[in-house]
């Protein structure tokens, strides 16, 4: 839509390949937690703009923004995009964003060296009744809880492990993060998997029903991520 704000080349650029990748990720679990009066959006960590995209299908907005690290992913993302800021969040100068009413942070802050720091700073740039909304991995769900089990932790391409991961969650620690960045957390949910070897297809459409469950009683467990909702507190939003 509009330009590209930042570095014309990225600075103390990765090495390692696995870095370079292109995440086209929509995350439509935290689509539903968007207020409807929402219109202005920044989306940390925005990959190609897929989910601002789905965001202006299904919900509208007047302005959208996005920050990532990587100059192919801001190419895509400026097609849907007000303004994208080609920058490394772990030294942001978040004092140049204006305000918005919703803030999305969609499995990025796993990747940041101080994820509590960025969650803090955002507050700043939230307006009265915006929201942020936070999604990050399960360290702990059953697989890779197996894994540990079998005495092995092996770094991968992608998933819990994923070789760009520097922190990890869980129920509770997700928890925390959003809170001690002074947010008030008013929606708490996950998104999971029930395992049942050789059934799932036999159940059609209730197997997504018994993963729903799984995922909200066993969130610890059977969740892949943890989604959060958080607001201003009330001092700070008058």
């Amino acid at each position: 839509m509009q330009q590209i704000a930042g570095q014309e080349s990225l600075r103390n650029g990765f090495t390692v390949n696995t870095l370079k990748k292109v995440y086209p990720a929509e995350n439509r679990a935290l689509l539903t937690l968007i207020p409807k009066e929402a219109r202005r959006f920044l989306d940390v960590g925005c990959g190609t703009g897929a989910l601002v995209a789905a965001i202006q299908r299904e919900h509208g907005g007047k302005h959208f923004e996005g920050i990532t690290y990587f100059e192919e992913e801001a190419r895509q993302a400026q097609e849907v995009m007000n303004r994208v800021w080609l920058d490394d969040l772990n030294n942001f100068d978040f004092s140049q964003l204006g305000m918005f009413d919703c803030v999305v942070c969609s499995h990025v802050l796993e990747h940041l060296n101080r994820p509590w720091e960025v969650l803090a700073a955002l507050r700043s740039h939230l307006d009265t009744n915006g929201v942020v909304l936070v999604a990050v991995p399960n360290a702990l769900e059953l697989k890779t809880r197996m894994t540990f089990l079998m005495g092995r932790f092996r770094y991968t391409d992608s998933g819990i492990l994923d070789l760009t991961h520097y922190r990890f969650f869980d129920w509770q620690t997700s928890f925390e993060l959003v809170r001690d960045a002074g947010f008030e957390v008013d929606v708490r949910t996950a998104t999971g998997f029930c395992p049942l070897p050789g059934i799932r297809r036999l159940l059609g459409t209730r197997a997504q029903k018994l993963d729903d469950l799984a995922a909200r009683h066993f969130p610890g467990l059977l969740a892949m991520q943890f989604i959060l909702r958080g607001r201003l507190k009330a001092l700070e939003a008058r």
